[in-house]
């Protein structure tokens, strides 16, 4: 199977631009401790007004943010439809703006350690790091991300353990969300036939 790294299309003329998730640490959303979700609705404001998109990340902590038709375009995947699995949808309420659909938080459970480290080229936090020392071992970038799907298993959709910004998917999800026209989502090959930096 083939893997994409997800990342927001800010090229989208006069799109918004979302703020953090209230009342909560909005990291638990990139890396969720047991038990994290709760049923009910977070809200968030738009920090730059403009057309709504199906996929943005949101505030200081880039939670994505998929609209109902970027979300429906996923079920029949095992991580969305068996109950406490992978990826959970939240609804979110966009304060202060009226809009044409709803909105959820998509919480990404799944971490898999799957860099090609030999085909990737990359720059890991060290021991002494000025800034993050507690972050030694972990990926600071990547001038080209290549994942091994050999070590990815069935898995659809996932963060990059070690490296929690990058959203990895297969080509189902892309086919999916591309077939539903969704807006504001860009797929960046991870398989080695292409220079992915992040």
């Amino acid at each position: 199977m083939r893997y994409y790294l997800m990342r927001q299309d800010v090229t989208v003329c006069d799109r918004w631009v979302l703020g953090d998730v209230h009342h909560v640490d909005n990291w638990h959303f990139s890396d969720p401790p047991v038990n994290f979700t709760e049923p009910g609705t977070y809200t968030l404001d738009v920090r730059f007004d403009g057309k709504e998109v199906d996929y943005s990340l949101a505030g200081y902590a880039s939670v994505p943010v998929l609209s109902e038709r970027a979300k429906n375009s996923l079920a029949g995947l095992p991580e969305i439809d068996e109950l406490y699995q992978h990826v959970v949808f939240e609804p979110v309420k966009i304060n202060n703006k009226v809009v044409c659909q709803s909105y959820f938080l998509m919480i990404i459970e799944t971490q898999i350690d799957c860099v090609d480290e030999k085909r990737s080229r990359y720059k890991k936090f060290e021991v002494d790091d000025a800034v993050r020392p507690d972050m030694a071992g972990n990926y600071r970038a990547f001038y080209n991300l290549v994942v091994d799907p050999g070590r990815v298993g069935s898995s659809h959709i996932f963060r990059l353990k070690k490296y929690l910004g990058a959203i990895i998917v297969s080509e189902e999800v892309k086919r999916r969300l591309v077939a539903a026209g969704v807006v504001g989502v860009l797929f960046d090959s991870v398989n080695g036939d292409q220079e992915t930096v992040t």
